[in-house]
């Protein structure tokens, strides 16, 4: 590819109306990121290096509050609950059926595929590390899963961001949608903030589900809005305007 070429190229992958344009290569980039920083984690836990260090002390002193605070303890597992495999699989179930009443196919494909998809993932990935549950856990945690990356907080940054962009894609613009989106957005952060505080999980599982989760929903998002783009172009192409200009409708 000659110098030309490189530029028309780049062009094209930084471009907001390629429907290969510029949602696509931030989404590789942050796919790329997140994994890369997993890595990196995986890593530390595997050489047992400082963050295991950390993970302990943690534990340790938040089993000491627990004891201490019973109505935190209980708020925490009632959060916890929120990411929990029963009520995910509600959830999805939920949304997918309201999806498919409006017509939503795309979305509710990938919807069903992102979830499932991740907890794939996460089988796989607890599969090759095998690492043990905290020793400090709670006494009401009975999961006997390994312990790395954790699925409650891979499984929630998946579902709960998706509805976030799901919200971005169907709500009016206004303080209703930044409000939903925000909650959907802290509600993982949350989540895994309570399997910490429970000791069902070290701080690196809970990061480690993250950044695959981060990793994966990124690549969801992706994926839609090349689908979403791509009709748009042929849809222009085929009527003989010039393509418009991308919102966030859904098509």
């Amino acid at each position: 590819m000659n110098q030309f070429g490189w530029k028309a190229f780049l062009r094209r992958r930084f471009s907001p109306e390629e429907y290969l344009g510029l949602h696509l290569t931030i989404g590789l980039l942050l796919s790329a990121a997140a994994l890369g920083l997993f890595a990196c984690v995986a890593h530390f836990v595997i050489g047992r290096g400082a963050i295991v260090r950390f993970d302990n002390e943690l534990g340790e002193n938040l089993a000491q509050h627990r004891e201490a605070h019973p109505s935190m303890r209980s708020f925490y597992f009632g959060v916890t609950q929120l990411g929990s495999v029963e009520f995910m699989t509600g959830l999805v179930l939920v949304v997918a059926l309201l999806l498919l009443m409006r017509r939503k196919w795309l979305l509710a494909v990938v919807w069903m595929v992102a979830v499932a998809g991740g907890g794939l993932l996460d089988a796989g990935i607890k599969l090759v590390f095998q690492r043990e549950r905290p020793a400090f856990r709670d006494p009401g945690i009975l999961e006997t899963t390994a312990s790395f990356p954790s699925g409650h907080s891979m499984g929630s940054i998946i579902g709960y961001g998706l509805l976030a962009y799901f919200a971005m894609l169907v709500l009016p613009r206004g303080w209703v949608r930044r409000g939903v989106v925000a909650a959907l957005i802290g509600l993982p952060f949350l989540i895994g903030s309570s399997r910490i505080y429970l000791g069902a999980h070290y701080f690196s599982d809970v990061l480690g589900g993250f950044l695959v989760g981060s990793a994966w929903l990124a690549a969801c998002i992706s994926g839609i809005e090349t689908v979403r783009r791509r009709k748009r172009a042929a849809s222009a192409i085929g009527s003989g305007s010039a393509p418009q200009p991308i919102d966030l409708g859904v098509e």
